[in-house]
């Protein structure tokens, strides 16, 4: 018996180290590609880069891992008529499924620690570092066809960017509740970087400008005309942008703990807090995929019975993708209490592991 566990537990974990190998590879790459791929960067920064988004991507491959790796291991010995073999030999169908089933139970925890604690802190230390980065070269802030809200106290929008020149600019003025008060218009102009005093210059040309009433800067009726200069130049903070990337805290920076906290702050002050509740169950839920996906890997695998890689990587993952997709679902609709967006996170989580056991008691008759 210790044997056939060994061999059954061999086979799955070098599939499963290969896959996730693959599939964290692939993700880093389109994220590293995505991120900085018109930046020049040292082999440093690139490689903090790579170690701070490892635990955010092992979250999402580590459960579609297990799955493709029950699916081609069951698949294979299925395809082989090992698992007949064995069966026959008087050993069950749980005794043969178990060290796969563990492995899934094993990676759920460590998927939980990823998601509730490594992953979150991560986040947090890789958006810093990007501002780090960008503070290298400030003008890279600078996208065009974008609104841009990176700069404290204005928004940005830059029709087109060509190098340091630019065309079609707006720049909106807001007071501390945001409100629009007062707006420029330039032709074009260029960006250039005052690195003593970590300012982004802007030199503008051909500008037009409009004030608002501060007292009511919604009514558009009040609004009069402004600057007229042929050059303007207006200077961007750098410094305030890295200070509050460093200090603000998205929901999907928390750790577990500090969401609990979060939530439970929230509900002291009569607010629901629904964006901080599907982060936590989404959290928990993508954990719990690896068992669901074990369960349901293991029938499909012994059901298709092809020993063909590409078969397995397919279906593994075509079902990762309608996991997914509803974890997606359940963000878009976190703010809408009645459709209950906890509830769907767990939907698929459900109907996997029901299907999954249903295949494995009509092996398990057969």
């Amino acid at each position: 018996m210790k044997i056939l566990h060994k061999y059954i537990l061999r086979q799955t974990l070098v599939t499963l180290i290969m896959t996730v190998a693959v599939l964290t590879f692939v993700l880093l790459f389109i994220g590293a590609l995505r991120q900085f791929s018109d930046r020049n960067l040292s082999l440093g920064t690139f490689g903090q880069f790579l170690l701070l988004a490892l635990p955010n991507m092992l979250s999402f491959t580590l459960p579609t891992a297990i799955l493709a790796a029950a699916l081609l291991v069951f698949g294979r010995l299925s395809a082989d008529h090992e698992i007949t073999a064995i069966r026959a030999s008087g050993i069950g169908l749980g005794q043969i499924t178990a060290p796969v089933i563990l492995v899934g139970v094993a990676l759920a925890g460590l998927c939980f620690y990823i998601n509730a604690t490594l992953a979150p802190i991560c986040k947090y230390q890789l958006r810093t570092l990007f501002f780090r980065t960008v503070m290298e070269r400030p003008s890279d802030l600078i996208e065009e066809g974008r609104y841009m809200k990176d700069f404290p106290g204005y928004v940005l929008f830059v029709g087109r960017k060509t190098g340091s020149s630019l065309a079609d600019v707006v720049i909106y003025t807001l007071d501390d509740k945001g409100n629009v008060i007062s707006s420029l218009r330039a032709k074009r102009g260029t960006v250039s970087v005052k690195r003593d005093a970590d300012k982004l210059l802007l030199d503008l040309e051909d500008v037009r400008g409009d004030l608002r009433d501060q007292s009511d800067p919604t009514n558009f009726r009040k609004i009069r005309a402004g600057t007229t200069a042929q050059r303007y130049p207006v200077e961007l903070d750098l410094g305030r942008i890295l200070r509050k990337a460093r200090s603000s805290k998205r929901i999907s920076d928390f750790t577990l703990p500090e969401l609990v906290d979060e939530i439970r702050n929230l509900q002291a002050r009569g607010i629901y807090p629904a964006a901080a509740l599907v982060e936590a169950h989404a959290r928990a839920s993508m954990a719990t995929a690896c068992v669901a996906f074990t369960l349901i890997g293991i029938p499909l695998g012994m059901k298709t019975s092809r020993r063909e890689t590409s078969i397995g990587i397919a279906l593994s993952l075509g079902l990762a993708f309608m996991f997914y997709f509803v974890m997606i679902t359940a963000n878009a609709v976190k703010d809408r209490p009645s459709l209950f967006p906890e509830a769907i996170l767990w939907t698929p989580n459900l109907i996997f592991e029901f299907v999954g056991l249903a295949l494995l008691w009509r092996f398990l008759r057969a």
